[in-house]
């Protein structure tokens, strides 16, 4: 089964940009990317908590008004 998830749209614009690269210098390799890529994408949908946090480098801002 497959997992649904959106890509934002500044990604897809770069994921444009990374298949126009490919597909002038190997598509076979580009094919193997988006395998790669559509793979980690769906693990992060099925472990959203995967990773580590780096709320210390950046700190998550609250949105609550004062």
């Amino acid at each position: 089964m497959s997992n649904i998830y959106l890509i934002n749209v500044l990604a897809t614009q770069d994921l444009k940009e990374i298949a126009n690269y490919y597909t002038a210098t190997s598509v076979e390799a580009g094919e193997k990317f988006f395998r790669q890529f559509d793979r980690r994408c769906e693990q992060l949908v099925s472990f959203p908590n995967m990773g580590r946090s780096y709320t210390e480098i950046r700190p998550i801002k609250e949105t609550c008004e004062t």
